[in-house]
């Protein structure tokens, strides 16, 4: 074991996990004059944020702020606050300043418009290098942490313990374990009596009991542009049917009131419309049309123009097709697939555990910030926009110690 000692020097803080947050906060305390030492057990940085970025990366929204801030449920509030201080707008400055230029898709999401993640990322890794008081620890696996904000890290087979004055965790939630976002920080939080709410997948996909017909398939059918519906919420997007049951934008929309539903009754039922732009009526016109030797198949996609994915699944009750059931196709869930192959998690640290300024009030000087902490939001851009909300809400109980660069 190999013990490191600071001085206690309140001006030099760790941050660890190298995810949008830690790097913002990071960011944002380099600027304001501090020292960053920055650890992640991964090799890279934003291993998660770089994967999410293959899709295309969506930064945020949009849309005004109410509508924004309702995406966070129960904690809209708070992030009317939030994004008060650090909005969507001041999202796409700071990425001007990394050189990397934004735009407005027709959905109102916002991408970059030339640099993909990596390319995003190494011009972010270069300007925090440009601070003489940034030093980045890669392989650094936290292991325990002290009330004294004493840190052991494992770092090539060895222990290495450290400690600080202050510490702020963006270690993420627990999904996707392959990016380094494992959960293991939960046990690390409870021994400090600090408050967690269990950790459940969120923006996930859900099981369902298919026939045989749909998994003899042995692929994914891909959706566009259908509605699917949970009691009185309605999700028009996109949405894909796998082999063991359903996933996709439209499903991660609902996936909170889908995993409750789940969790009250073991049961949970959606329904897909799978032409939303046409009425029922509108259909069983065209239905009354159709020619006596033409297949069902060929009319559903010359008439009704569903895609030969929307007749698969239809197939699944090719005895009673019907205008009924393309509007009104029904899907009983039964369970919530697992939670590592979520693309976030619900459930964190307690936010009536924390400061204002999410520091912990059990152990003063320790902060925390994005999806460690307890809120959840759909994909969308909701997500990395609360990381870097809830990063410079940290940041902000950290007064200027030198002119800024």
């Amino acid at each position: 074991m190999s013990t490191e000692s600071n001085s206690i020097d309140e001006h030099k803080i760790a941050i660890i996990g190298a995810g949008p947050a830690g790097l913002f906060c990071s960011t944002l305390l380099l600027e304001k004059g501090y020292q960053v030492d920055l650890y992640d057990q991964s090799s890279g940085l934003a291993k998660k944020f770089l994967i999410a970025g293959n899709g295309g990366l969506n930064l945020t929204h949009s849309e005004n702020i109410d509508s924004f801030t309702s995406k966070y449920y129960e904690n809209k509030s708070l992030f009317k606050e939030l994004l008060s201080d650090f909005s969507p707008n001041d999202l796409r400055e700071f990425c001007d300043k990394l050189g990397v230029e934004t735009f407005i898709g027709t959905s109102g999401r916002v991408f970059p418009k030339k640099l993909k993640a990596a390319e995003m990322l190494l011009n972010w890794h270069k300007y925090l290098n440009s601070f003489s008081g940034f030093r980045l620890f890669k392989k650094y696996k936290l292991k325990e942490i002290l009330k004294d904000k004493t840190l052991t890290f494992e770092y090539l087979a060895e222990t290495k313990t450290i400690k600080y004055h202050q510490v702020i965790l963006a270690l993420g939630g627990g999904s996707w374990k392959k990016t380094g976002s494992d959960g293991s920080w939960v046990e690390y939080m409870e021994s400090l009596g600090i408050e967690v709410a269990q950790l459940k997948p969120m923006n996930c996909g859900f099981e369902t009991n298919w026939s045989e017909f749909l998994k003899k398939k042995k692929q994914r059918l891909y959706l566009k542009n259908i509605s699917i519906e949970f009691g009185d919420k309605s999700v028009k997007a996109e949405m894909v049917i796998t082999n063991f049951g359903i996933e996709g934008t439209a499903v991660y929309a609902l996936s909170k009131y889908i995993r409750e539903e789940l969790e009250r009754n073991n049961k949970a039922l959606v329904t897909i419309d799978l032409k939303p732009d046409l009425s029922l009526e509108e259909i069983k016109s065209r239905f009354l049309k159709k020619k006596a030797k033409e297949s069902m198949s060929n009319f559903l996609r010359r008439s009704v123009k569903l895609n030969k994915d929307a007749i698969t699944l239809l197939n699944e009750n090719k005895d009673s097709i019907s205008p009924e059931l393309i509007k009104d196709f029904k899907v009983t869930l039964n369970s919530v697939r697992s939670i590592d192959e979520a693309i976030s998690t619900a459930g964190g640290v307690c936010l009536e555990g924390l400061t204002t300024n999410f520091e912990s009030k059990e152990v003063q000087g320790l902060y925390f910030c994005g999806e460690m902490l307890n809120y959840e939001a759909p994909t969308g851009g909701y997500l990395l926009q609360g990381c870097f909300s809830t990063a410079f809400r940290v940041t902000q109980n950290f007064p200027d110690v030198t002119p800024r660069k």
